[in-house]
C-alpha cells in the first residue's frame, strides 16, 4: 500500500514540475552558411579594390565558424583576422570604435583584458533584429579601413537580405 501511494505521489510531482516548466526564449544565431556568405561577400568587395585580405566569422560567443586566408597574406592575418573578429563578438562594438580607448580616461585598461581581445580596425559586430548573432574580422589589406569598408559592404548586402 505505502508503495502505491509513494508511486502515486511521485508521478503526480512528476507532472506537476513538467507542467511547470520554464520556456527556453529562442533567439537568432548565425549559422555557417550565412557566416560564410558575409565572408564571400567581403572577400569579393576587397578583390575588386584589389586587396587580399584574410577573412575569419564568429559567432556570439567569439567561436570561429568561417575562416579564408587570402591569396598572397601573410601568415600574421590567420589569427589577426580571427582576433578582430573575437573583439567585436566580446564587446559588440565596431574595433574601429575602441582603436582609441585606450587613450581615454576610465579605459587604459582595455587593450590588456585577454590576448585575443585588438583593438585594431576590422572588426564588425553582426546583428539581426538588434541581437549580436557574430562577428567578421578581415586583415591583410594596407589600409584597415578598406577591411572595415569591406566588411560593412559584405554585412549590408548579406544580412538584409536574409532580414528581408
Amino acid at each position: 500500500m505505502k508503495m502505491v501511494i509513494f508511486g502515486a505521489a511521485a508521478t503526480g510531482l512528476l507532472a506537476a514540475a513538467t507542467a511547470s516548466a520554464v520556456e527556453i526564449p529562442s533567439r537568432p544565431a548565425l549559422t555557417t552558411e550565412i557566416a560564410e556568405a558575409v565572408a564571400k561577400e567581403a572577400l569579393a568587395d576587397c578583390r575588386a579594390q584589389e586587396t587580399a585580405v584574410s577573412v575569419s566569422v564568429v559567432n556570439d560567443q567569439g567561436r570561429l565558424l568561417y575562416f579564408f586566408r587570402g591569396e598572397g597574406t601573410g601568415a600574421n592575418t590567420i589569427h589577426t583576422s580571427f582576433r578582430k573578429a573575437y573583439t567585436a563578438a566580446s564587446l559588440k562594438v565596431s574595433t574601429s570604435v575602441l582603436n582609441m580607448a585606450p587613450q581615454a580616461d576610465g579605459y587604459s585598461q582595455l587593450g590588456k583584458m585577454e590576448d585575443d581581445i585588438l583593438l585594431l580596425t576590422g572588426g564588425l559586430p553582426l546583428f539581426h533584429e538588434g541581437t549580436l548573432i557574430g562577428a567578421i574580422g578581415l586583415s591583410g589589406a594596407p589600409d584597415p579601413n578598406i577591411e572595415e569598408a569591406c566588411g560593412e559592404s559584405a554585412i549590408a548586402k548579406v544580412l538584409n537580405s536574409k532580414n528581408g
